[in-house]
């Protein structure tokens, strides 16, 4: 999911855009990047820059947050430079506080609960009293770490995290009272209540109630306890209007409430001056269960460990999982790239439940997940199952099982698998079925821990039938009306009909696959037909996907490059190859001649941005389109124009993401990318295969997998070597221009031969394409 750019301004607009971004702040970024990279120790952690990706550019801002957090993390601790959004932008020059949780590059508002910071002085309630200048060049950042000096104070602030605490370091300057201000009121989205309660002279808790993101009516709390690492002299509360002056403070007070919107409400802790200066450590612990699972999680993860020792387990944990590829060669530059990009992939979905196994389930209960397992939450499905759930359920299988799992859960606790699910909230965001998808690559990987017959059950019920009415999630929009006419029409639904069949086929093909695994035979049959559906869409004339009445008429007036006409986030010419599990139809539909012809000319961009003609390097909606030439008998168009993209659109930069992350997508299209290897189809188990961007990558693979680990080969490797010559699989040629996601699961080496002109003889032949629906019958 997207917000918008310039996808009709002029081409020359857009440039200057691209122009103009690409010289922000460059300077103080590569000298805050170099001091991050100097301070790490070890590898991968040391070859990532957590800064890249929360830049602006053409594609709006990638959203990504710089502060600390481990694998998957329940916590997220960073720095917010804004009132309202998404938490931290580089080009922003005042550091708000500091909160507790912050999604990975999405595209709403959201998050930023638990909101503190700290001033030296009187005590102050208002954010333009409160807030900070900061420089980029004292400021740093880190796997597990960040750090960061807060010039009108001069306090230096540095960040932790285990999985569900945070810890927060602040060096305060000799001779000034030193304070923690807990301005709870303070969300990045709209906060619906909240409560504090000052305990002792060491503690503060109490809960945060926030709307989840996306404009969203419904509501989640976060518990939370703060504790001190010395008693405080003087304590307070303040009360008052959002958007009114200066809040009462009551010294001494050691409760406070916020009841509505408008009101604003805080709590604060006081350290007389000292001669010298000093540091004081906030631990904070979080639950979205009760306070007690916030006292619990902190007391069994963070009670008996100092600062330094929280930051060197999250360095170890990042180290871990970073850990999984091994690339060998490249540039420090490149290196980097692929690690952050890497890094920004394993940071959502995250853990939802305590750390003695409670959290909250769909149905507002309590539950118990067993031990040894998790529960993850907030999927950005309609983004993550394109690449990122493909790559985490080949680098991290375990993980993966527990998300399949957490997501079968969603449907037993509250009736159906959401689309796009915050915590235990469906939000409805998006389209489509993504998280059956996600489901089904797993399962067709060869991960089976988790409960298929309760998937099975729900995934189909979803492809199927329209929900009940009243509850809170929607299911695939026009249900009903696919089943009576076989398609989307476009004068019962509104928003984006053709991309919504689309979507919905990924979906139905990905179940065929699942059922004809199962040995569900006439169910196989059903959604192969279903599958076909989206086909209906495919106007012969004009040979587009273009809206379609209920009547069987064509929308009048069709121009496929107009901008939600019939489509989510995109036109005509985007979606114009959006049928991932069907390409080769695609292909004889439109003819070969023809799509190679289109498709190249989609590529003509004259350098990145928001086009409606042209490829957009900035959203998912045409993320799989650089492979499709892979399909249609000229794979080095498809070699040069992936090289194109990560080329440009995927720097160390801050502005070195396209778009926005959402949660790791495509930040994981990069991964693959670089690897050398991508699924434009996940359930299929086709890889396709371009010039890896390094000399050498392994994957250490673990269990359920056989294999041990899969080497990428590709002796020579360099930017300027973009395209294939040939490939050997375990020693044997290899003609195909993709690969089976079993080679890779049972272990082995992948050699390619890179060179700086194309081989258009390799992968060439129609054999040699990828498999698509269309060369099977169910």
């Amino acid at each position: 999911m997207k917000t918008f750019g310039c996808l009709l301004r002029s081409v020359d607009d857009c440039a200057a855009l691209a122009r103009w971004t690409a010289l922000l702040a460059l300077l103080a970024f590569a000298l805050c990047t170099a001091r991050a990279q100097s301070s790490a120790v070890t590898e991968p952690t040391a070859s990532v820059a957590p800064l890249i990706g929360t830049g602006f550019g053409p594609g709006d801002g990638a959203n990504l947050f710089p502060g600390a957090t481990t694998p998957f993390g329940m916590v997220q601790l960073s720095p917010d430079t804004e009132d309202r959004g998404f938490g931290y932008h580089y080009t922003n020059t005042t550091v708000k506080g500091f909160s507790m949780n912050h999604m990975s590059g999405p595209g709403c508002s959201n998050e930023g609960d638990v909101f503190f910071t700290a001033t030296t002085g009187p005590i102050m309630t208002q954010m333009q009293d409160f807030q900070s200048p900061y420089s980029h060049k004292q400021e740093s950042a880190s796997p597990g770490y960040y750090q960061v000096r807060l010039l009108q104070w001069d306090i230096n602030a540095e960040l932790s995290a285990t999985d569900r605490t945070g810890i927060a370091r602040f060096t305060f300057p000799a001779g000034k009272a030193a304070n923690i201000l807990l301005p709870l009121s303070h969300t990045l989205n709209d906060v619906n209540a909240a409560s504090v309660h000052v305990v002792g002279d060491r503690s503060v808790e109490g809960y945060v109630e926030n709307h989840a993101f996306c404009g969203s009516k419904e509501t989640y709390k976060i518990y939370f306890v703060m504790t001190f690492s010395q008693p405080f002299a003087n304590f307070g509360t303040w009360t008052g209007n959002h958007y009114g002056g200066p809040g009462k403070i009551a010294e001494s007070s050691r409760e406070a409430e916020q009841t509505g919107h408008e009101e604003w409400v805080g709590a604060y802790a006081s350290w007389p001056a000292e001669a010298q200066a000093r540091s004081i450590t906030a631990k904070i612990g979080i639950s979205y269960v009760d306070q007690v699972g916030a006292e619990k999680n902190l007391k069994m993860e963070a009670e008996s460990k100092d600062f330094s020792t929280i930051r060197r387990d999250a360095e170890k944990a990042w180290n871990k999982d970073l850990g999984v590829i091994d690339v060998t060669g490249g540039t420090p530059t490149e290196r980097r790239i692929f690690y952050t990009a890497l890094y920004h992939s394993l940071l959502m979905p995250t853990i939802f439940e305590d750390f003695d196994g409670r959290y909250l389930g769909f149905d507002g209960k309590v539950h118990n997940i067993e031990s040894g397992h998790h529960i993850y939450a907030s999927y950005s499905g309609w983004d993550i199952y394109r690449s990122e759930m493909p790559l985490l359920a080949m680098i991290q299988p375990k993980r993966m099982e527990d998300m399949a799992q957490s997501i079968v859960l969603m449907y037993k606790q509250g009736g159906w698998i959401g689309r796009w699910p915050q915590f235990n909230i469906y939000t409805n965001v998006m389209a489509g079925s993504p998280l059956t998808v996600g489901l089904a690559t797993a399962w067709l990987d060869g991960l089976h821990g988790f409960d298929m017959d309760a998937a099975w059950e729900g995934m189909l019920k979803d492809a199927t039938q329209a929900p009940p009415k009243g509850k809170p999630y929607i299911g695939q929009e026009g249900i009903d009306w696919i089943n009576k006419v076989h398609y989307v029409p476009d004068d019962k639904v509104g928003y984006g009909s053709v991309s919504q069949m689309q979507e919905d086929a990924i979906a139905y093909v990905s179940l065929y696959r699942v059922a004809k695994a199962l040995g569900k035979t006439s169910d196989a049959k059903m959604l192969y037909e279903r599958a076909t559906y989206y086909r209906n869409l495919f106007d012969p004339a004009d040979k587009y996907f273009r809206p379609r009445n209920a009547d069987g008429s064509w929308v009048p007036d069709f121009n496929p490059s107009q901008d939600g006409h019939g489509f989510i986030e995109g036109t005509g010419w985007h979606y114009q190859s959006f049928a991932p599990g069907d390409l080769g139809w695609v292909v004889k539909a439109m003819g070969r001649d023809l799509f190679n012809k289109r498709m190249t000319e989609f590529f003509n961009y004259p350098e990145p941005g928001w086009y409606a003609q042209y490829y957009n390097p900035y959203n998912e909606t045409d993320l799989q389109a650089p492979f499709i030439f892979n399909f249609s008998g000229e794979p080095w168009e498809t070699q040069k124009v992936v090289r194109r993209v990560l080329t440009e659109n995927y720097t160390d930069a801050p502005d070195g993401i396209p778009g926005n992350d959402d949660c790791g997508e495509m930040s994981s299209w990069a991964v693959l990318s670089m690897m050398g290897i991508y699924s434009v189809d996940p359930a299929s188990l086709a890889y396709e295969l371009v010039a890896p961007s390094f000399p050498k990558v392994t994957v250490h693979l673990a269990a359920p997998y056989t294999g041990k680990s899969f080497t990428i080969e590709a002796p020579g490797a360099t930017a300027n070597m973009p395209y294939v010559q040939s490939v050997e699989l375990n020693g044997k040629a290899h003609t195909k221009n993709w690969i089976s996601f079993r080679s890779i699961a049972d272990g082995g080496t992948l050699k390619v031969a890179v060179g700086p002109k194309p081989n258009e003889k390799w992968g060439a032949a129609p054999d040699d394409a990828p498999p698509s629906l269309t060369d099977e019958q169910p």
